[in-house]
């Protein structure tokens, strides 16, 4: 059989050219059971759309992008996940780019995805951060882990004040009074939402801790993390915190190689967790308890929404959604069970 063509995918789907064309070009315009029929078609017969000719025609490009801040984080992989099963559950292609951190990059991405007329482009900026670029309006936008008042797109983001209420809570379960909280001096916001989190919650609980904060140069240095745990052990006894809530995962893994060089246990003398739920960083020499975020649920919730806004143009609403963390508690905080 030669090269297939659009002719053959109707006649195989029973509709006409101009229903086959628009189920490629806009496929909000055609009924989800003809959709449906239609890519059955293109799946049995194998037919490759001609992007480059389909814009130029003026169409859109039916694959979605996605853009993540790096790829240094396990959450970053359970995000794409999600967002692939999600985007090929609808019939979709799912193009990833990592911006490596970088917001200069990160921008440039976006702005190239609109260029190639994209279906749709879901954004995870660099972690923390706000997010400032203008929304390409002509392309259904879903923001991934932003904060803030945005109304002219669809954001998910992890429970980040749920992040730090959890951990505040398992310490004082676990009876701690001395609690100190390794974060950096940067204005990031999900550091924020953590943070107020073991705020709210203590201040909810009544209970009579001291809460201090120890800074480190870099939230994602394991090298740092260890260094606030020497400086941690060296503490006299009576002011040495029993409880340490690290901010990222990689951190709470050097504090645990520090408390451990220095010759004291963990948990018995200092009991150590991390925030982030990184598979990265699990590798630490005590099991580490950590708050984990369902990344793979924030990847299929953004891509839903992600398709909704681009077959129902008019009707969606933009909407916030918040995905709840859960606690996996380890030997760092418990001891052995």
């Amino acid at each position: 059989m030669g090269r297939v063509t659009i002719a053959d995918v109707a006649k195989l789907a029973g509709v006409s050219l101009g229903t086959v064309s628009n189920m490629l070009n806009h496929p909000d315009r055609v009924r989800s059971d003809t959709r449906a029929t239609i890519q059955h078609a293109i799946a049995t017969l194998g037919y490759v759309p001609n992007n480059s000719a389909r814009v130029l025609a003026g169409g859109r490009n039916s694959a979605l992008g996605l853009i993540v801040s790096g790829l240094d984080h396990g959450f970053s992989f359970q995000l794409e996940r999600g967002a692939h099963d999600a985007a090929r559950e609808a019939g979709r292609e799912l193009l990833i780019a990592s911006a490596d951190n970088d917001d200069l990059l990160q921008n440039r991405y976006y702005d190239y995805f609109q260029g190639a007329h994209m279906a749709g482009v879901m954004m995870e900026p660099r972690a923390g951060t706000s997010w400032k670029a203008p929304i390409h309006h002509d392309m259904p936008t879903v923001l991934i882990d932003v904060y803030g008042d945005v109304t002219d797109a669809c954001m998910v983001a992890t429970d980040n004040q749920q992040v730090g209420n959890l951990a505040i809570r398992h310490a004082l379960e676990l009876g701690k009074r001395r609690v100190t909280v390794v974060t950096v001096h940067d204005d990031l916001v999900v550091l924020t939402m953590r943070l107020k989190g073991i705020q709210c919650a203590l201040e909810q609980s009544g209970a009579s801790v001291a809460l201090n904060m120890l800074y480190v140069n870099d939230w994602r240095s394991t090298d740092d993390g260890r260094s606030a745990g020497l400086r941690i052990a060296a503490m006299p006894a009576e002011e040495r915190p029993d409880f340490v809530i690290a901010m990222t995962d990689k951190l709470a893994n050097g504090i645990i190689d520090g408390v451990l060089s220095a010759g004291l246990s963990v948990p018995q003398d200092v009991a150590v967790m991390g925030c982030d739920g990184n598979p990265e960083a699990w590798g630490s020499r005590v099991p580490m308890t950590t708050i984990a975020p369902f990344g793979y649920d924030v990847g299929r919730q953004a891509t839903q929404m992600l398709e909704d806004e681009i077959v129902n143009a008019d009707r969606h609403v933009h909407r916030s959604i918040l995905i709840p963390v859960q606690l996996l508690e380890r030997e760092s905080t418990t001891g052995r069970r």
